[in-house]
């Protein structure tokens, strides 16, 4: 198991096998001790593996939640605390998570709030969750139509990945994860960007062997930034490379587009920024376009507007001028905020990829 130092606690992640079968030795043989395990669970993950979970979870209580945004909406948190109260969950308890990023967001909230702080376990489910959002500690609530405005830092005490779990994603999801493998590597340096080209250059980017050692590799970048800036007031905001555009799309089709996906089209639109900004040298553009155009998702461009865009851009967390904020990348390895974006250059932008974007 991997240590990670943490200001808030620290916690531990690894790289297990069988997690299903393999779960009650994996938190009975832990530094951890409690008493119960209550567990928060996805529902298609449920639907997949009902006869393990069942197995697993004998007569401990579960939730069953459906991974849609509106579940980690802040007005649907009462129902989380109501669960864990009525069961009679203590401090001395563990809440148990099998789920994707919205469970995961959801579940490290909950824990953080929670009598102020409980201990929770985290199988990530999904590419995006194990390569990705599993480490740094970030819960994220939805406040009505702005993603991920309400939250905290507050890590699961420990962290099992199983890569056979990505197994049964849909096509788009995996993808989603394979959108935050390339804003990582792409972040990192060119010894990175060249394991990132050579793990893409397989033919099947889900079952080829090269897949675990990304996912390590993307872990090992993110932790890089983290370790600097745990509570993201510098140097970690770049790891936004993509997500501003990226978290206004996500919202401005009400979902339709998921999160890695989204960040996906916000790194082609960043790029074209940087390129107008003279920031990105077009050849540099180009020749990330002909990684990411292949996985840009399809979705209702049509019925996308840049005043939609706009208004979630305004509601940007990460916002703290008088104008809009954007992460560009100038080169590999070299990224910056910058917070003078004006509207007329979104709108530009706009106009341009979506006129020519795949449909």
């Amino acid at each position: 198991m991997e240590q990670i130092q943490s200001k808030i606690k620290n916690y531990k992640y690894g790289f297990v096998e069988n997690a299903l079968v393999n779960a009650k030795e994996l938190l009975a043989n832990t530094e951890f001790k409690w008493d119960r395990s209550l567990f928060f669970i996805d529902e298609n993950f449920y639907n997949l593996y009902k006869a393990q979970l069942d197995e697993l979870i004998g007569d401990s209580p579960h939730l069953i939640i459906e991974a849609v945004e509106s579940n980690k909406d802040y007005i649907n948190l009462g129902n989380y605390f109501e669960f864990l109260i009525q069961n009679k969950f203590t401090r001395k308890d563990v809440l148990v998570t099998f789920g994707g990023g919205i469970l995961q967001d959801i579940s490290g909230f909950i824990a953080s709030t929670l009598y102020r702080g409980v201990k929770w376990v985290f199988f990530p489910t999904t590419l995006l969750a194990q390569a990705d959002s599993c480490i740094g500690s970030k819960t994220s609530i939805n406040f009505k139509d702005s993603k991920n405005l309400i939250g905290s830092f507050y890590p699961p005490d420990l962290i099992f990945i199983d890569p056979y779990l990505c197994k049964t994603l849909t096509d788009g999801y995996f993808n989603s994860g394979v959108g935050e493998v390339i804003k990582f590597h792409l972040l990192a340096d060119s010894d990175a960007y060249a394991r990132l080209l050579d793990y893409l250059g397989e033919e099947d980017t889900r079952e080829t062997p090269k897949l675990m050692p990304t996912m390590k590799s993307t872990l090992a970048i993110k932790k890089s930034y983290f370790e600097q800036d745990e509570f993201d007031t510098g140097i970690r905001n770049l790891l936004n490379y993509g997500h501003c555009f990226g978290h206004a799309l996500e919202a401005a089709t009400d979902f339709e587009v998921c999160h890695g996906e989204a960040v996906i089209v916000g790194m082609g639109f960043s790029n074209r920024m940087a390129v107008k900004r003279g920031l990105m040298t077009q050849q540099l553009a180009d020749e990330l376009e002909k990684i990411i155009e292949p996985r840009y998702p399809k979705f209702s461009v049509d019925k996308l507007k840049v005043d939609d865009i706009l208004k979630h851009m305004w509601k940007d967390k990460k916002r703290v001028g008088p104008d809009l904020t954007a992460i560009l990348l100038h080169k590999v390895g070299e990224a910056h905020k910058h917070d003078d974006v004006k509207e007329d250059e979104i709108k530009v932008v706009f106009e341009e990829m979506f006129e020519g974007y795949p449909r």
